[in-house]
């Protein structure tokens, strides 16, 4: 799809594009306001790890390369000690409350690049979720500091066991006999207990001043501003997510739609010429005896018709088209509105033209037109079968027998309806046919009959076309639709052109397709497309040159 594809989309469904993210939003809008507030209430932790065993001089420069290597592990590490049950515990001990209920309200977040830590809660009540965040801080802290004490404790009572051993040792040496080497371990021993006993009394007063691995930066305050809900917000992410999802459906709804969308899909599946465009008339959907032609000879309906009858007439100017048919890939289409006001502009143009009622199966042009003429077009094929029968067995010579007596006629098996070679008489259609405007005679189907097609693919509906060729200026043909039946291919040989009646948006393609294969193995003479039922908000199709059009005849007659 092309951008204008898209624009055209949204131009025929802006009415859901804009509804849809209306409701979206006014029920994110409710929805919201009806949850209750929650306050959320942050204590800032700077986190500063450290190693005790730095200070006994057992970490080199490889233990500081992986301690800085591990640093996010590490941050994560002690972020998730701040979730811990020793650090809960003691907080909801301090807080007079059950552990789950500061599980259900804390959050902890660590910004590894700064080793921050924030420590959150949100509750119902501002208050609370200050002192819950503020408690757990602390209870961090301390139990960070805890941990840390016991590290710096364990280190002393490894020197501590290492002064005993150094004892030992000068208590060994000075019962050795007098002498430079005993001089010199002693000196050493004594060098050895020195260094020890003064690490002893470092670690002893960082026990003292120890704070542990965290500081508090800063205190949870109070919020005076919910955190949740927002109404506003959740507005507006409904407008933008009802809009999104409004197009994504329309989008794939058009996607998955096999109805016709365009006049050049219509031509690039068809081959065909686009002979007219017919809006949408909202009045003849209301009122199907409706014919724009006359009723509305001003409006741009009955303008889409006299626009069809240019086409055909410059279509065909050495060699005018007499007798036209209009058909359709399945019902529905048209094509019977279509015939009669065709042929009601052809009758307005002066032209002496007669609307044939070809649909045997399901005729429509009556009703249209109003016809009260029970006869029709099955009633002219059989009398003009039955005349050609009774000339031929006129004229059929008598067989005799030797001795001059007449040869009784043998039983002859019956012949089908109609199936015989007719021969053009001088038969006045205008006695079957319903005439009720200047110029335009409307032939109606007649009675109902088994098998249509037969009827319209034999020989005598040839000489019926030949004989309303001369008496009409112009034959419009309201035929079957192609796709169920196969009645307009047959009478296609009998007409000089077809014209392909589908409607926009209701058409499936597959049908068109369908159609115009078996219009083309009938070798037909399809001369266009009339495209019918343009919606009014396809600009593309249905334009502004008339403002609207009047329902009002020219004889001012509603």
């Amino acid at each position: 799809m092309e951008l204008r594809d898209y624009l055209l989309l949204a131009r025929r469904n802006w009415k859901i594009l804009v509804i849809a993210p209306i409701i979206l939003g006014v029920l994110a809008y409710g929805f919201s306001v009806r949850k209750p507030k929650l306050y959320s209430a942050t204590a800032t932790v700077f986190l500063r790890p450290n190693d005790p065993n730095e200070r006994l001089g057992t970490s080199g420069a490889a233990a500081g390369a992986a301690e800085l290597v591990n640093a996010d592990r590490l941050v994560r590490a002690l972020a998730n000690i701040a979730k811990g049950p020793n650090v809960r515990d003691s907080a909801a001990t301090v807080l007079g409350t059950t552990p789950d209920e500061v599980e259900a309200a804390l959050a902890v977040s660590a910004a590894i690049d700064s080793n921050i830590l924030r420590i959150s809660a949100t509750t119902r009540v501002p208050d609370r979720s200050a002192a819950i965040a503020n408690a757990v801080a602390s209870s961090y802290i301390e139990n960070r500091r805890q941990a840390s004490v016991k590290g710096l404790e364990t280190a002393i009572a490894d020197i501590d066991s290492n002064l005993a051993s150094v004892n030992e040792s000068l208590d060994r040496i000075a019962r050795e006999e007098e002498g430079p080497a005993r001089d010199a371990a002693l000196e050493t021993a004594r060098t050895q207990f020195r260094s020890l006993s003064e690490k002893r009394q470092s670690l002893q007063i960082d026990a003292k001043l120890k704070r542990g691995e965290a500081e508090l930066i800063s205190l949870a305050n109070a919020p005076s501003v919910p955190v949740s809900p927002k109404p506003l917000r959740s507005a507006a992410l409904g407008v933008i997510v009802g809009l999104m999802g409004a197009f994504g459906l329309l989008l794939l709804r058009d996607r998955l739609d096999l109805r016709l969308r365009s006049r050049d899909e219509v031509e690039k599946l068809t081959g065909l010429p686009t002979l007219t465009e017919i809006p949408f008339d909202r009045q003849a959907f209301k009122d199907s005896t409706r014919i724009a032609a006359i009723d509305s000879p001003d409006g741009v309906v009955a303008e889409a018709f006299r626009s069809l009858r240019v086409s055909l007439r410059f279509l065909s100017l050495e060699d005018p088209m007499r007798i036209v048919m209009l058909t359709s890939a399945m019902p529905s289409d048209g094509k019977s509105t279509t015939a009669t006001n065709l042929a009601a502009s052809y009758s307005q143009a002066g032209a002496r033209t007669l609307l044939v009622s070809a649909d045997l199966r399901r005729p429509r042009v009556e009703s249209i037109t109003q016809s009260s003429v029970e006869a029709g077009l099955v009633e002219i094929l059989s009398e003009m079968a039955g005349v050609e029968e009774r000339r031929q067995r006129r004229a059929r010579p008598s067989r005799v027998r030797s001795g001059g007596i007449p040869t009784p006629p043998t039983r002859r098996r019956a012949e089908p309806e109609l199936d015989v070679a007719p021969s053009a008489g001088t038969l006045d259609i205008l006695s079957y046919c319903h005439h009720d405007s200047d110029n335009l005679w409307v032939l109606p189907a007649g009675r109902p009959v088994a098998n249509p097609v037969e009827i319209l693919g034999s020989p005598v509906a040839k000489d019926f076309f030949a004989m309303a060729r001369e008496q009409f200026d112009m034959v419009i043909v309201d035929s079957p639709p192609v796709v169920p039946v196969s009645d307009s291919l047959v009478m296609s040989h009998l007409v000089d052109g077809i014209v392909f009646v589908t409607s926009l948006r209701q058409t499936n393609r597959n049908h068109v397709v369908r159609a115009i294969e078996l219009l083309s193995s009938a070798q037909a003479n399809v001369v266009g497309v009339a495209l019918n039922r343009i919606p009014r908000d396809d600009a593309g199709y249905y334009g502004g040159y008339y403002g609207g059009y009047s329902t009002v005849p020219r004889g001012g007659k509603e």
